[in-house]
């Protein structure tokens, strides 16, 4: 389940600091070397001028700011560094007029339960933080299609409150974030793992148990629109240079897009293909393979 750690420390240290430490002694691929680098991020987070000096010194090159940031408008990039990056979350409360709460709901994403495709070290920095329903569930046990049933195991709810520190395991721990009371801030270390990487992103129905929606967004949905693509302006040559994603790639979710553009760029062995396909390791590539099946006969 989520971890909430223990990393009390008085040390303070720069952002500078930080980076540098998880470049020389974090190990992106070792849990216990994240969770053993704790105490480093709750240091970081004792800096009380380290957002504020950040900040200004990011508005006053105002024409350039933030060009990293692929993130939403409630997220500050701090730094880059290897297969880690290190951000700051803003946490707004609920605002008076209905209109504005509908756009802080979509933002926020507040009580929108999902889970990420890699896991990340947390610490409340500003305010009581937001409040969270946290569930868990198997990774392996889940095909991908919106609708289908998934075991929710709760396990609390929760704040993060400034100084307390948490632990999100990719594609394990999932989350509904709620309005925090008083506006608040926290710090992420994003770790960047590349077999997760290529997991799918869900939304799920907590009341009914059920997986509602994959994410459209982020690096996992980013890597279709190629794939996807290839179909309509592809020839020969894209062909075979997808080949090797529709029987190989990691996804399940990438070799079903593949397959599809494979199929309707060499439709004369389109056949060939469903069947192979129809023999995959995972579930929703063998769903999709026998619905293929039957629209060509």
């Amino acid at each position: 389940m989520a971890v909430t750690l223990e990393a009390d420390t008085q040390q303070v240290i720069t952002l500078d600091e930080y980076v540098d430490f998880i470049s020389r002694e974090v190990d992106a691929d070792d849990e216990a070397s994240i969770l053993a680098s704790a105490p480093m991020l709750r240091a970081l987070a004792n800096n009380r001028s380290m957002i504020g000096d950040y900040l200004t010194g990011e508005l006053r090159s105002w024409q350039t700011f933030q060009p990293t940031n692929s993130y939403t408008a409630q997220t500050l990039m701090l730094a880059r560094t290897g297969r880690f990056a290190v951000r700051a979350n803003i946490w707004e409360p609920p605002d008076a007029s209905p209109e504005r709460r509908e756009y802080q709901k979509a933002l926020y994403y507040y009580e929108v339960p999902h889970d990420h495709n890699f896991s990340f070290l947390t610490v409340g920095y500003i305010g009581p933080g937001y409040e969270t329903l946290i569930y868990e569930r198997d990774p392996d046990a889940v095909v991908g299609v919106p609708g289908e049933k998934v075991d929710l195991r709760f396990v609390e709810r929760t704040t993060l409150p400034e100084g307390k520190m948490m632990y999100y395991r990719a594609s394990r721990d999932i989350h509904s974030q709620e309005h925090p009371k008083a506006l608040s801030l926290s710090i992420n270390l994003l770790i960047g793992q590349p077999a997760c990487q290529q997991a799918d992103q869900f939304f799920f129905d907590l009341e009914g148990g059920t997986l509602s929606g994959v994410a459209t967004g982020g690096s996992s949905a980013s890597r279709l629109i190629p794939c996807r693509l290839a179909r309509y302006v592809g020839d020969q040559r894209t062909a075979e240079a997808l080949e090797p994603i529709a029987a190989r790639h990691p996804s399940p979710r990438m070799r079903v897009t593949a397959l599809e553009s494979l199929a309707a760029l060499a439709s004369g062995s389109a056949r060939q293909l469903w069947r192979r396909a129809a023999m995959d390791s995972h579930p929703l590539v063998r769903m999709r393979a026998h619905d293929a099946l039957a629209e060509l006969e």
